[in-house]
C-alpha cells in the first residue's frame, strides 16, 4: 500500500482527532487532485475528492517543493481567517503528495484585536494618570504654599494687635489729660472756658478711637478666625492631595502591570499565531 493511501485511510482518524474544527486533506502530487479531504466545523476551503488543487493554493504548492508550510488565508477567501500549513509526503525519498490542515484563527484573531485595543486603552490610561500626578503635585505645592501665606498673615496679625494695643494705651492717656485738663479749666473759671472746650474734644477724640481701635481689634479677631479656618482647611487639602498622590501612584503601579501582562499577552497570541 502506497504511503497516500495509508494516509487516505487515516485521515478520517485525524479529522476526528482534531475534534473536526480543522481541514483535513490529502493531496497527490503527480495528478495535483485531492485524494482525501474532510472540512472543519467552521472552515471549508470547498475542495472534494477527486478535485484538482486550486493553482493559488500556496498550502499545498509549498509542500509540493518538500518544504513545510504555514500560511494565514485570510477572512475574504473562505469566509474565516485560516491558518493553513503543510506537509510534504514522501515515498522513497521522493515527494509524492502533500498531507494538508486547516485551522479557524478567527476567534484568535479577534482577541488579538482586543488586546491591541486594551493596550492602547492602557497607554490612554497611563497618559491620564501622569497628568494626574503631575496636577496632584503642583495642587501639593500650591496649598503648601498657601498655608504657609496663611502662618505668615496670622503672624502679621498679631503684630497689628500689638499696634492697636499701644493706641488704645494712647487713647487712655489722652482722656486722663483731656479730662485733667477740663478739671482745671474748671479751676480756672471764665478764664479756663475756652481751654476747656479744648479739653472736651480731646477727650471726645479719645473715646472715637478706642471705638475705631475696638471695631478695628473686632475687626482683626474675625481675620484671625478666617486665617485659622483657612490654615486648617489648607491642611486638610493639604492631607487629601498627599493621599491623591499616593493613590495616583497605586493605580499608576497597577496600571504598569496590567501593561506588562497586555504585552505578555499579545506577544503570546503574537507567536501562538505562527
Amino acid at each position: 500500500m502506497k504511503i497516500i493511501e495509508a494516509l487516505a485511510l487515516s485521515a478520517p482518524y485525524i479529522h476526528l482527532a482534531l475534534k473536526e474544527e480543522a481541514i483535513v486533506a490529502v493531496v497527490e502530487k503527480e495528478s495535483e487532485t485531492v485524494v482525501k479531504y474532510f472540512a472543519g466545523k467552521r472552515v471549508d476551503s470547498g475542495y472534494l475528492d477527486g478535485q484538482k488543487v486550486n493553482a493559488n493554493d500556496q498550502n499545498v504548492f509549498i509542500a509540493f517543493t518538500g518544504k513545510n508550510a504555514d500560511v494565514v488565508i485570510p477572512k475574504d477567501v473562505y469566509g474565516v481567517a485560516i491558518n493553513a500549513f503543510s506537509f510534504p509526503i514522501r515515498e522513497n525519498g521522493k515527494v509524492v503528495g502533500a498531507l494538508a490542515f486547516g485551522l479557524p484563527i478567527d476567534n484568535e484573531l479577534k482577541l488579538e484585536n482586543y488586546m491591541g485595543t486594551m493596550d492602547s486603552i492602557v497607554n490612554s490610561l497611563q497618559d491620564k494618570v501622569h497628568t494626574i500626578a503631575s496636577h496632584s503635585e503642583e495642587l501639593a505645592a500650591t496649598s503648601e504654599e498657601i498655608n504657609k501665606q496663611a502662618q505668615h498673615a496670622l503672624e502679621d496679625s498679631e503684630k497689628t494687635n500689638e499696634v492697636t494695643d499701644l493706641i488704645k494705651s494712647i487713647s487712655r492717656q489722652t482722656n486722663l489729660l483731656g479730662l485733667n485738663a477740663s478739671i482745671e479749666a474748671a479751676r480756672a473759671g471764665q478764664h479756663g472756658a475756652g481751654f476747656n472746650i479744648v479739653a472736651q474734644e480731646v477727650r471726645k477724640l479719645s473715646f472715637e478711637t478706642s471705638s475705631a481701635t475696638d471695631n478695628i481689634e473686632a475687626s482683626l479677631r474675625n481675620i484671625n478666625r478666617n486665617l485659622e479656618n483657612l490654615k486648617q482647611n489648607m491642611g486638610q487639602i493639604n492631607e487629601a492631595t498627599n493621599e491623591q498622590a499616593q493613590l495616583v501612584q497605586d493605580f499608576s503601579e497597577i496600571i504598569e502591570e496590567l501593561t506588562v501582562l497586555s504585552r505578555e499577552m499579545k506577544g503570546f497570541m503574537h507567536d501562538a499565531l505562527k
